[in-house]
């Protein structure tokens, strides 16, 4: 599936003087003013400050659930912390847990395995009810929970909501509410549930006059929740990984330091994307393949031989994932071979890890740059997972596709992604529905993979210096995505297939005067462009393969010289 390449508007500013008075070079300026950055707005972007993070009175309902909290733990009432399975929700239980934990509460955690569903269920109430549960505290879940909440209130069980999630039609009965999509503040909209937790736990330790040296600490669990629950990483959130980042580096939890361990990450140059791509998905992959609370007892380890034990369930479960992926994305693959230019995407399949089809359904929506829904099948019932793409949300659309048809048992989720059940006669209603929804014109400019390309490098900018620094652009990831470059008329000069398929790049590049290295990971087949001159979008990055201290072209897409957008 062709990429169109879109550049981004260049903006009226005078770039030498804001690349001077921020020590960049000014294709790095450049390039953050097409994003929108400039004077105060650069300025608290290069310098993402913790003391520049919005009050957390800010936040709707807060200041209500952090007092029936403080009046928990001061008489003691036993307290229930209700998580989801994935690694926003298992950072977020395992915040809140620590949190009152420390300020010497009567606390447990709960966290539903897949089977069971997301959110509040029937073994939930019992397990509230055979622990003689006073309080539930729901993170990362709870927001459309009405049915049980009731059940809660009927045995005198107080519940205090913290999410993230889209709102139903109508709101539970709980004691408080605290959700970001239910205010207006914008700074706060973007909160990952895990930081959306983090938040009241500020508040219950400022009306408690506790120390809040030990809350800061656990901002590097709302790091590894918010990067891995792909949500915006722009004002508070910024903010809120950029100071769980340092800590990781300096001073990280034992759990923490564990997974980072087994995943050959150096935690003292630790980012974002090894946050995304080799620390979040080692939680995820307990709550897919496994149960969360292995990932949610790692993460409360208290010392490294604890973390060291408690480790090798998570890794397990990790290899498991991996295989089950393959299988998914194997028999994807073949069903995806006949699509020409498809508006959306629904595939269902029987055998299919209901656990691993989102990870898949996410490839999807990168490579063809529409929604998509894979659908486990189990016996009568479909299991699915969406994904969307900027300017469509999903949710949205699945939630007019119910309110007129009535074909979903259940669903939820962001404007990115949804979970929901069905049941299996009625996936071949939902792919007509969505496709009938979407093939109106108004969709046109937001469907389709689009490659945005940041600029182009000056020759001296291919160096050890603008990988620095572009670091101080750190996190990236979703709303801050990396910086991707442009080089026209570039030849290339060797290349050879690698990995264990055979199916990467390994290329040596001609760009103006000099030789660069890259990597095009599943881009083998781009070989056949290799007989002239050839334009290349990357990004830019340490070669840490060789480790020589050279640099590295991180390929994104290639294409002929002179081929206009398709």
């Amino acid at each position: 599936m062709r990429k169109r390449w879109a550049a981004r508007p260049v903006p009226c500013l005078h770039l030498k003087s804001v690349s001077e008075l921020h020590g960049l070079p000014e294709s790095i300026a450049l390039m953050l003013a097409r994003r929108g950055y400039s004077g105060k707005l650069l300025e608290d972007f290069l310098n993402p400050d913790i003391n520049a993070l919005s009050s957390w009175k800010n936040l709707g309902g807060i200041m209500k659930a952090a007092e029936r909290i403080v009046r928990a733990v001061a008489n003691s009432e036993k307290i229930l912390v209700h998580g989801d399975f994935d690694a926003d929700g298992i950072t977020a239980t395992a915040v809140v847990y620590r949190a009152l934990s420390e300020l010497g509460a009567s606390i447990s955690y709960y966290v539903p395995d897949r089977l069971e569903g997301y959110g509040i269920g029937s073994s939930s109430v019992k397990f509230c009810e055979e622990n003689g549960i006073n309080l539930l505290i729901t993170v990362d879940c709870g927001i459309t929970a009405n049915e049980h909440i009731n059940i809660l209130n009927s045995i005198n069980i107080d519940t205090v909501i913290t999410d993230h999630h889209q709102v139903g039609d109508q709101l539970p009965f709980a004691k408080a509410i605290v959700n970001p999509a239910l205010d207006g503040d914008v700074r706060h909209s973007a909160l990952a549930g895990v930081g959306v937790a983090w938040m009241v736990m500020n508040g219950v330790y400022e009306l408690m006059n506790a120390d809040c040296s030990s809350l800061r600490e656990l901002l590097q669990l709302v790091a590894i929740g918010t990067v891995t629950d792909v949500v915006d990483l722009i004002d508070d959130n910024r903010i809120l990984v950029s100071e769980g980042l340092k800590f990781m580096r300096r001073a990280p939890l034992p759990g923490v330091s564990a997974l980072a361990s087994t995943a050959s990450v150096d935690l003292e140059s630790c980012n974002s994307s090894h946050l995304a791509f080799y620390i979040g998905p080692r939680l995820n992959a307990c709550g897919r393949v496994g149960h969360a609370k292995e990932a949610v007892a790692l993460m409360l380890a208290m010392n490294k031989p604890e973390a060291e034990k408690l480790l090798a369930p998570v890794e397990e479960n990790n290899r498991i994932r991996k295989q089950l992926e393959r299988d998914v994305e194997k028999q994807v693959k073949r069903l995806t071979a006949e699509l020409k230019n498809p508006r959306c995407i629904v595939f269902a399949g029987e055998g299919w890890h209901r656990g691993v089809v989102g990870i898949v359904a996410s490839r999807l929506v990168s490579r063809f740059g529409v929604p998509v829904i894979l659908i486990s099948l189990e016996g009568d019932h479909g299991y699915g997972s969406a994904r969307s793409i900027p300017g469509i949300s999903i949710h949205s659309l699945l939630g007019v596709i119910q309110d007129k048809h009535k074909i979903l048992n259940s669903f939820g989720g962001h404007p990115m992604a949804a979970g929901l059940t069905i049941p299996g006669d009625n996936v071949q209603s939902l792919r007509k529905h969505l496709e009938t929804m979407l093939s109106e014109e108004k969709w046109d400019e937001y469907l389709g993979s689009v490659l945005y390309l940041d600029g182009s490098l000056e020759e001296k900018d291919y160096s050890i210096e603008t990988v620095r620094a572009l670091e101080r652009l750190e996190p990236f990831g979703s709303g801050n995505s990396m910086p991707v470059w442009l080089a026209r008329g570039a030849y290339a000069i060797q290349w050879r297939a690698v990995g264990k398929s055979r199916n990467h790049l390994s290329c040596d590049f001609k760009i103006g005067s000099g030789i660069f290295r890259a990597i095009g990971f599943n881009m083998v087949e781009k070989q056949s462009l290799f007989n002239g001159r050839i334009d290349l979008a990357f990004t830019l990055s340490i070669d840490t393969w060789r480790n020589d201290g050279s640099i590295q072209l991180m390929l994104k897409d290639i294409r002929r010289t002179g081929k206009q957008n398709s």
